[in-house]
């Protein structure tokens, strides 16, 4: 079954994939006969622009098949990727013999050449097998049909032109996450030595360059000169990564030490010395081209061609920014978290007419709670409102996604919540949220107006009068905004900083503050003013009709008492069901991990390698039994935001905590754990983050103790390969030695560990050492 039913989304699916599968069909029996390395490439680039288009159009898909159809065309192109690789090799091996001049090379770099090629024949025996089954199971014929199969139900006539407000609304989120994706790497682009950086941002710049690739038709330039920057860009990178493959490999042949190979030795090292030399110009080419593209703005100008304003704007989206334009000194109403609750949400419209205002911009979060999400959706949409999708909106899809899948079956109250809001919108209803943008951004009189649910950074953030006036002014520097509307938090805000206005209207159908009147606000941009409306509505109409509905009576409370859930429930203390002791606790929590990334063997020896650094390192950190269990919950959690890619999976980790019902946590252990995880990779524990922000001082300690461990033991297994068997520590009043037992090469763990020993020699103000016990 698809999950989308957009003409114009389908039929850009449509073109895109047909043109791709047979460029990929048409290079097969080249591929098999072996002739021409080209044959390999051409069908190398074709399948993983598939792989990614399909990631793209997921929703056009049927789920079932979807899974299978991208798991065998991504195993053709792996062993596609290998061909083409080592025919690269043998490639430059040969150039290389040609232009070497010393005769004592020569035996060297034909003993490499050989190899290279012995690797390459090997290659194609299992490559012709992998093509052979994909034709024996049908997959491309299986796809194509498939497309064929919606061209039909679309009809060739169709009257519906590719430039969609869906196609554009997905065109800027793919591309704006693929862009955040790239960006990433962008401090590393001055360290010659951060290797494992520079080759993430290779394949970050691929994946960019093919999600460009898959809209070009939106854009009447086609993106010609944003794909050739970021191909140019991803060459740069993959040259510089060839190098590094070569100068590792080169490095670990030259460890054997026999009479062959030192007659060897002098073209081995000439290799060496040629792709040394190579990365050295190609690293400082890539540096210029970089410093040159920011110092121009390239980013910014390619992501100011994706604003609202300027591509994705709807009939009735483009009528209402104009009035609001046209007619600053009209009154602007406010909403947001309406949370299904059309008692509360009828009340504040009849409200704000009475104040003369018929503009309305919701901050999202129709769903959730209330009885009434059909009639909630189908009110704001009739009214014209500008809105954007809010969190619990995307969650609800998100549950019934996995549901479909067979991976969603909690029963939680909040689960059940989820299910239900979507069992109760309709398909029109359904498709109107999806087509709403995250963020919608606009220039007024009073300057841009930006709205999104939570903050700029992140749906999930909440932004409210108790944030950090830091981090409001971090917000405020990279914004890019003088108007920054939000809701998530439920708390009306007025806030002045840095030259930015915050706005949060608080909440229309689920309060947080223990008044349960409706919440809403008017703006006006000439003059410019922001006022804050509570107003009286049948909350126990609201809540009787939540209990009509066999809701959790939760739900209902949360009305009469203008609460949260977890005040309701009492989520500060284990919740009921969640007293068991501390093995059933630790068996949640490994469910949960096993539930998104399976039996993952480096989650496994992260946590083993943490839970080794702090049980000997106990006299240094003074912690407990009760910290040990979050940071072994915070290891087993850390690499879980994988399931929404790598780019940000540290924050995404810790948006899930937060929100994961099966985990057995209070309220406070969910921002502790979820802020250790969170802080396994990038930026160091700081008040500019919104969660760890509203920890007290003492709970902030501990996550940075805790946090610093699991750095490093995430760092020891940098290249998930297992090689640290053992750990051992001693510590003295200025210095952390840490002794390793390695079975094999620790030089990316050397270089990593140290990188990521910054928190914890911060933290304990020691310097750390690594004593690296090499097995024989």
């Amino acid at each position: 079954m698809r999950k989308t039913e957009d003409a114009g989304t389908l039929i850009l699916c449509v073109s895109t994939l047909r043109n791709l599968l047979d460029a990929m069909e048409q290079e097969t029996e080249g591929v098999k006969a072996g002739k021409d390395s080209e044959n390999v490439h051409r069908m190398r680039v074709a399948s993983r622009r598939i792989r990614a288009a399909m990631a793209i159009f997921e929703d056009c898909f049927p789920a079932r098949r979807f899974k299978t159809w991208r798991k065998e065309i991504k195993n053709v192109t792996r062993m596609l990727g290998e061909a083409r690789d080592t025919d690269v090799q043998i490639y430059f091996l040969e150039g290389l013999k040609k232009e070497q001049r010393s005769p004592k090379a020569l035996p060297g770099i034909d003993f490499m050449l050989e190899a290279k090629r012995k690797i390459r024949a090997e290659l194609q025996v299992p490559l012709i097998s992998a093509l052979n089954e994909m034709q024996e199971r049908g997959t491309i014929e299986e796809i194509t049909s498939f497309l064929d199969q919606i061209k039909a139900e679309v009809k060739d006539d169709s009257p519906i032109h590719i430039r969609t407000q869906g196609n554009l609304i997905l065109a800027r989120e793919k591309m704006n996450k693929k862009i955040r994706e790239l960006l990433e790497h962008q401090p590393f682009v001055h360290d010659p030595q951060a290797i494992l950086e520079h080759h993430a941002m290779r394949i970050a710049a691929k994946r960019l360059r093919y999600t460009m690739e898959a809209f070009r038709p939106l854009f009447d330039d086609g993106l010609a000169e944003e794909i050739k920057v970021v191909k140019k860009v991803q060459e740069l990178l993959g040259d510089l990564h060839d190098c590094d493959v070569w100068i590792m490999y080169i490095d670990s042949v030259m460890k054997v030490e026999t009479k062959d190979m030192r007659k060897m030795r002098p073209g081995i090292e000439a290799i060496r010395k040629d792709r040394a030399s190579r990365r050295v110009s190609v690293y400082k080419e890539f540096v210029d081209y970089w410093d040159a593209l920011m110092e121009n703005d390239f980013i910014k100008k390619m992501e100011d061609r994706l604003q609202p304003s300027t591509m994705d704007a709807s009939d009735s989206s483009e009528k209402i920014i104009e009035r609001i334009i046209s007619e600053p000194s009209r009154s602007i109403t406010l909403i947001g978290d309406v949370h299904g609750n059309i008692h509360a949400l009828e009340a504040i419209l009849k409200d704000a007419e009475s104040h003369g205002s018929a503009i309305i911009m919701n901050t999202g979060d129709f769903l959730g709670y209330g009885a009434f999400p059909e009639q909630v959706v189908q009110l704001v949409k009739s009214k014209g409102a500008l809105s954007v999708i809010g969190n619990f909106d995307l969650k609800v899809f998100r549950v019934h996604e996995k549901k479909e899948k067979g991976t969603e079956s909690r029963t939680s109250a909040k689960s059940l919540g989820f299910e239900w809001a979507y069992d109760n919108i309709s398909d029109d209803s359904r498709g109107y949220l999806r087509s709403l943008p995250q963020e919608i951004r606009f220039q007024t009189v009073r300057g841009v107006i930006l709205m999104t649910h939570g903050s700029p950074d992140s749906l999930d953030e909440h932004l409210g009068p108790e944030t950090p006036k830091r981090r409001l002014e971090d917000i405020a520097r990279s914004a890019g905004a003088d108007i920054i509307v939000t809701g998530h938090s439920h708390r009306p805000m007025v806030r002045k900083v840095k030259g930015a206005v915050f706005i949060n209207a608080g909440s229309v159908g689920r309060q947080d503050d223990g008044d349960p009147r409706a919440s809403y606000a008017i703006m006006r941009l000439r003059p410019f003013s922001v006022k804050h409306y509570r107003v009286e509505y049948d909350t126990k109409a609201a809540a009787q009709g939540i209990k009509d509905k066999g809701l959790p009576v939760e739900f209902a409370e949360m009305v009469l008492k203008g609460r949260s859930f977890d005040f309701v429930s009492n989520a500060d203390t284990p919740a009921k069901g969640r007293n068991e002791d501390e093995e059933g606790r630790r068996q949640k929590v490994r469910a949960v991990s096993r539930s998104y990334l399976g039996s993952d063997e480096h989650t496994t020896q992260v946590c083993r390698l943490a839970l080794s650094l702090f049980d000997c390192l106990r006299q240094v950190h003074g912690l407990g039994t009760k910290e040990r269990f979050w940071l072994e919950s915070a290891a087993w959690l850390h690499d879980i935001g994988w399931v929404e890619g790598r780019g940000g999976h540290h924050k995404t980790a810790l948006r899930m905590i937060l929100e994961e019902d099966d985990l057995p946590f209070s309220k406070k252990e969910r921002k502790i754990v979820g802020c250790v995880a969170r802080y396994h990779r990038k930026a160091l524990p700081s008040d500019a983050h919104a969660h760890f922000a509203t920890l007290n001082e003492k709970d902030k300690m501990k996550v940075e103790k805790l946090a610093a461990l699991i750095r490093v033991a995430d760092g020891l297994d940098v290249a998930h390969s297992g090689i640290v068997r053992s750990l051992e520590c001693e510590s003295t009043s200025d210095a952390i030695i840490v002794r390793c037992g390695v079975q094999g090469d620790p030089e990316l763990e050397e270089r990593e560990t140290m990188k990521k020993g910054d928190l914890i020699q911060k933290v304990f103000g020691r310097g750390l050492h690594f004593v690296w016990d090499v097995a024989r």
